[in-house]
């Protein structure tokens, strides 16, 4: 109880544990976009060769390439909430 006490006190900002939990939280819709996305261009197959190739190479980058946006943003906004900790 006292962790639950400890995560619903107002007496600490909620900036970083926030910020920790929207990270995760996107990491796991990210991945899950790219698994749907890569299992669509596996499918296409029949349809166009060349384009679903192209889809099958393409979204493993594009995947990566939103996780560490996702990083950096969320590393500027933990960066952004401990300024603020200094001036106290």
């Amino acid at each position: 109880m006292d962790m639950l006490s400890n995560f619903l006190s107002f007496e600490k900002p909620m900036g970083e544990v926030l910020t920790k939990f929207l990270f995760y939280v996107g990491i796991i819709f990210i991945v899950l976009w790219g698994l749907r996305t890569e299992w669509h261009w596996i499918m296409y197959f029949d349809n166009d060769w060349d384009r679903a190739l192209w889809g099958v190479i393409w979204t493993p980058i594009a995947t990566i390439l939103r996780l560490l946006a996702l990083r950096v943003g969320a590393e500027l906004v933990l960066s952004v909430l401990r300024l603020d900790k200094t001036k106290a």
